[in-house]
């Protein structure tokens, strides 16, 4: 992701942020990543909201969000603060917030009234359960929506106990991506209908939608998964992750017949080429067999063995080994930034490329009110208002 002169996807597209804590980072990233301009409004004092978490690194290139955006402190339970507000607003494509439903009206700024001030907005809420059921006020974290959604009693081995993922899938998958794509899918319904839109975004419906292939054989047969014995979490021995001899692991795939075939040729057991499908002791035989074979060498062995033929391989990757590894290099996956403070840095690249309008840095966000100024100069205060309201806690 290189800081040139190419145009940007959502070049001149603004959008307002206050949704600053777990998936709207990642959110906010995926559009500033695009060329959007993100202006994150936080309080003041920064004491609330995330605001720990980014004083704790006020020049930590890890945290999500801190690239491609500017941000300002900004008193929003004052009249002038929210006549600053009401401004930025009327300047805005789009506006987004993480808050328990009900907090934005209180404030004043919810999408009835923020649509009085710029009919053509596009709003979006971000929350565990969605603005309506009765989940809506209930707190969360992203354990608990993957708990709702059924994608955590899915996940651990076959008569074990539920296991966390490696990672935030309800925050970022669920709900960061899924928030760049109401917003963007909002954006592009107001090219042809001219009209802003509310965009209402529940992590937990998210998750819902990534277990379709768990929950629709139920709504359609009543066939109820297992854990850790359904077909993509361990019941096969060709889709299963094995111990090599080494002690690390590596991963299989081999699901259509000809990548099955291939994977029984290289580890020596052609005679079980026909019994993918089987069930009973002779699934239990290739799974033994299977296993006790991978741990006759180490997995990089057999990872070169088994990418001789295509049979779906991969080696199970430490974090130090996926930001080390050739592919993701090759792609920018992982790579290396400027940054204002710390030199060059390296971090997650953009979610995808794009050939014409290809995603870029814009720049850093390093500390709070960092760009406070900037963007009261741009909506016509002069620098005596500026301090003024500094002074009366304001803005920072």
């Amino acid at each position: 992701m290189e800081d040139n002169k190419s145009p940007s996807a959502l070049q001149g597209i603004r959008i307002l942020d206050m949704a600053l804590f777990g998936p709207g980072p990642f959110c906010a990233t995926i559009l500033g990543d695009l060329g959007a301009e993100i202006i994150k409004i936080h309080e003041p004092n920064a004491t609330r909201r995330g605001g720990p978490i980014l004083l704790q690194f006020p020049d930590s290139p890890t945290f999500p969000g801190l690239r491609n955006c500017k941000m300002i402190g900004l008193n929003l339970k004052s009249e002038a603060g929210r006549q600053i507000f009401h401004k930025l607003v009327k300047t805005a494509d789009a506006f987004m917030e993480s808050y328990r439903p009900g907090v934005m009206k209180r404030l004043g700024i919810d999408y009835d009234s923020l649509c009085k001030i710029n009919p053509n907005i596009v709003y979006a809420s971000l929350t565990g359960y969605g603005q309506e059921g009765p989940y809506r006020d209930v707190v969360g974290h992203d354990i608990n929506y993957i708990s709702v959604a059924g994608l955590l009693g899915m996940t651990g081995a076959a008569g074990g106990p539920p296991s966390l993922p490696g990672t935030l899938v309800a925050d970022f998958a669920a709900g960061g991506m899924s928030t760049a794509i109401g917003i963007l899918s909002a954006l592009m319904a107001r090219e042809r209908t001219g009209i802003g839109q509310y965009v209402d975004v529940s992590m937990t419906d998210g998750v819902v939608s990534l277990m379709y292939e768990r929950i629709h054989p139920y709504l359609t047969d009543g066939e109820e998964s297992i854990r850790g014995d359904s077909m993509f979490t361990g019941h096969w021995p060709w889709y299963n992750v094995y111990e090599t001899k080494d002690g690390k692991y590596i991963s299989i795939g081999a699901y259509e017949p000809h990548f099955y075939a291939n994977l029984c040729e290289l580890l020596g057991c052609e005679q079980y080429t026909e019994h993918q499908w089987r069930e009973g002791a002779i699934r239990k035989e290739i799974l033994n067999f299977v296993k006790n074979k991978f741990l006759e060498k180490t997995r990089d062995e057999w990872f070169e063995i088994l990418r001789q033929k295509d049979t779906c391989v991969a080696p199970v990757h430490t974090i130090e080994e996926t930001v080390t590894d050739p592919q993701l290099l090759h792609r920018d996956t992982i790579n290396e930034l400027p940054h204002p403070r710390l030199g060059t840095v390296k971090q997650c690249g953009p979610l995808f490329k794009l050939s014409k309008t290809p995603p870029r840095l814009h720049n850093w966000c390093t500390s709070f009110g960092q760009h406070t100024e900037e963007v009261l100069l741009e909506l016509g205060y002069n620098t005596s208002q500026i301090e003024e309201f500094r002074q009366d806690g304001v803005i920072n």
